[in-house]
């Protein structure tokens, strides 16, 4: 999910059920055309799975955008109400909800105010594209330091070290006996480098539009080549699957292995998985396989039924299939928009062994979350015992969440818990995530988090808070009172 569909969500909160009982359904092929360029366009199409790629006329191909669930197509000609100005091509099968302008005009009939936020919100969308191609551009264009364009003095020396140790880094693996002082030098370096992005540039929500300067766009043209070399970073900031925090990004970093161009690539890609949100990242495995276990001596009932939302790679699934009395007791859902996310646990399960503790197969399901906890999909579940996503909701606004969650405490069982994970906001990586990488998060503290699970209907001495390892991702752990 992405800050487009947070800012639609956003303006069309209060009248959500008259907006979306305009929506329809379309689905598109592998290779189908979904938007062509200089075509007539009537409708709004909002991406709810699947990966398309953007093209229009003079753009090189290796600038072509991707994008993925919660992108909006064709907003730009919907709003002017002419011609489309680029073609939209689906990369792989792909699922969109049409919004034909004849109902957006028949809600504006009736709800002239919300038809109101409705176009400013896409119009929002648009300046923050608008933001993000002058990204791209300030890479493929050396920009002059003229006086008023110069970074900060304490800003600059930061760089300059970095880039003087990057250059040491490379003559150092010409040499037969290499300095292992310089690979020391080059990785104090980069945490000074992502301390200062931190300290200079205050990152902004998620759900609001990116900050922009000529200050951080000089930044970017400095430190993006050298980012760019990494397997980590390079494929965050990409995007292959239209998001930032998608299934192969967050497996990388649990395996927490490097891996990137060359020897510098490689290192600098180590540099980031030390990074203290990379580090949560793959620290939130070991709280998962704790909270399963408490939730085995919590319940009596077996099969202990337990679902996990935007499930991604699932790896603290598979932890604790390799523990033959944890994995027996288990019946488990998993649920992802991302198809190519289900198919690499599939692929991991069909391993011989994997699953052979197991006493019923593990379920797999292709949903839209945003959609399920607005009814506009549903799915079929058992009460559960418990229900986790730890990737999910720092993408969503307080109101989406607070959808989500009452559906979650719908779905338990009484007495079964809700975990939800949150980068918090003391996140001393999130400069380098918000401005260089585009990685965009909401992030709360444990207020925000309290006062979310109370809105969800969960009673407040039921939910308690804990933080892994690293201190940044924040759990609200939340019991839905026995009946």
């Amino acid at each position: 999910m992405n800050s487009e569909s947070l800012m639609l969500l956003q303006a069309i909160d209060d009248g959500m059920d008259q907006v979306f009982d305009e929506l329809r359904p379309r689905r598109f092929l592998a290779g189908e055309e979904i938007v062509a360029e200089g075509a007539p366009l009537t409708s709004l199409l909002l991406l709810s799975s699947g990966v398309c790629q953007v093209r229009w006329q003079g753009l090189p191909e290796e600038q072509e955008p991707r994008v993925g669930p919660g992108s909006w197509l064709g907003d730009v000609s919907f709003l002017l109400g002419d011609t489309t100005r680029a073609q939209v091509v689906a990369l792989e099968p792909v699922e969109c909800l049409e919004l034909s302008r004849d109902a957006l005009e028949r809600v504006a009939e009736e709800f002239p105010v919300l038809a109101s936020r409705i176009y400013r919100a896409l119009a929002s969308i648009n300046a923050q594209r608008l933001i993000g191609q002058t990204h791209q551009q300030g890479l493929l264009e050396v920009m002059p330091y003229g006086k008023a364009q110069r970074l900060d003095p304490t800003i600059s020396q930061v760089i300059d070290r970095f880039k003087h140790a990057a250059a040491a880094f490379e003559v150092n693996l010409r040499r037969t006996s290499p300095d292992t002082k310089v690979q020391q030098d080059l990785a104090a370096a980069f945490s000074a480098v992502v301390q200062t992005v931190h300290e200079a540039f205050p990152a902004r929500s998620g759900a609001e539009p990116a900050t922009e300067c000529c200050s951080l766009q000089l930044l970017r043209t400095e430190l993006l080549p050298y980012l760019l070399l990494t397997r980590s970073a390079e494929r965050m900031y990409r995007k292959p699957r239209g998001y930032a925090g998608d299934f192969l990004t967050i497996d990388w970093m649990y395996a927490d292995q490097p891996g990137g161009a060359g020897e510098l690539g490689r290192f600098l890609d180590r540099c980031f998985l030390d990074e203290p949100a990379a580090q949560a990242v793959r620290n939130r495995r070991g709280l998962l396989k704790e909270e399963l276990e408490t939730a085995l001596r919590l319940n009596e009932e077996r099969p202990l039924r337990v679902t996990s939302l935007a499930c991604g790679p699932a790896a603290e699934v598979f932890d604790l299939l390799t523990e033959p009395k944890l994995a027996m007791q288990l019946e488990l859902t998993l649920v992802d928009v991302d198809q190519e996310a289900l198919d690499h646990v599939q692929s991991r399960l069909a391993q011989p062994g994997v699953d052979q503790y197991l006493s019923r197969p593990i379920r797999l399901e292709g949903r839209n979350l945003l959609h399920l906890c607005l009814g506009r999909q549903t799915l079929d579940l058992p009460p559960q015992h418990l229900i986790y996503s730890i990737g999910l909701i720092d993408y969503f606004d307080d109101r989406i969440v607070t959808r989500l969650q009452r559906w979650i405490h719908d779905a338990l069982a009484p007495g079964g818990r809700s975990i939800l994970g949150n980068f918090h906001t003391s996140n001393p990586t999130r400069g380098l995530m918000d401005h260089l990488l585009d990685w965009r998060l909401i992030h709360r503290d444990e207020a925000a988090m309290e006062s979310l699970a109370k809105k969800a209907g969960f009673v407040p001495d039921q939910t308690h808070l804990r933080f892994e390892p690293a201190g940044v991702n924040l759990f609200a752990i939340s019991r839905r009172s026995v009946e």
